[in-house]
């Protein structure tokens, strides 16, 4: 019990003792004092109503939420949209030479390679014969492609043409595939490896569902190694990238 509870006991108790000795003194026609009696209750009642009163307590507003701030791009995200772009710019160019040609890097480092700004070189085939092309980079933008057709003997001799296995179409079509779907994520997956190592999360999980065929998730695989992240293997779920290298 506080001293608030206290106080309206003990006026309460006050009010009770007065009422009765005024009773008293109207019966045995003690007038002064039931004057003084009356004007003591009337005290008394009015202290009763101050102290029943509720206190008002002022609510204040609770703060408005900070916005986030926005984070900056570092030098390393702004490589790595870069080289995506590059990737997207490359397969544009050279499809736009030989629609059916495929290209990988001729150094399996290739991105270590751009980001030190070191010559870069493609390799491909379907071209007009086997290629080997050097990308012409500068302001992380590709100027161009300087393609180098393989050295071929003086008096060439027709080989027999081998029929093509269908089993080779459809590694091609994979390969493509999971290529494509590498250069349109590596920028989002970099983006949520960053994030899942700020939450000290040692692997990242790509579902099934945001990969293609899941017979290309091999090469999805080789692709993301390929593009920077060094350990990603195949799991049952889908693609399992270890952030602890």
């Amino acid at each position: 019990m506080d001293n608030r509870e206290k106080q309206v006991r003990f006026v309460h108790e006050a009010l009770v003792v007065m009422g009765v000795l005024a009773l008293l003194c109207f019966v045995c026609r003690l007038w002064p004092i039931l004057l003084l009696v009356i004007l003591g209750v009337l005290i008394a009642a009015v202290r009763m109503v101050f102290l029943a009163a509720k206190k008002v307590e002022t609510v204040e507003p609770m703060p408005a939420p900070q916005p986030q701030p926005i984070p900056v791009p570092t030098e390393t995200d702004v490589k790595a949209l870069a080289y995506s772009v590059i990737l997207r710019r490359i397969t544009e160019l050279v499809a736009a030479e030989y629609p059916e040609a495929r290209w990988v890097w001729e150094a399996p480092n290739a991105k270590a390679l751009f980001e030190t700004g070191a010559d870069l070189f493609v390799l491909l085939n379907r071209a007009g014969g086997y290629r080997r092309a050097k990308v012409n980079i500068h302001n992380l933008q590709v100027l161009g492609i300087e393609y180098e057709t393989a050295a071929e003997p003086a008096n060439p001799e027709p080989e027999p043409e081998e029929p093509e296995q269908p089993g080779e179409n459809e590694k091609e079509s994979l390969k493509l595939i999971a290529f494509e779907w590498a250069e349109a994520h590596i920028f989002e997956l970099n983006t949520r490896c960053n994030e899942a190592i700020g939450q000290n999360l040692s692997e990242l999980l790509i579902y099934a569902d945001e990969l293609p065929a899941k017979e290309s998730w091999e090469d999805v695989c080789g692709e993301l190694v390929r593009a920077g992240l060094e350990d990603a293997c195949c799991v049952p779920e889908g693609i399992k990238i270890n952030l602890t290298q």
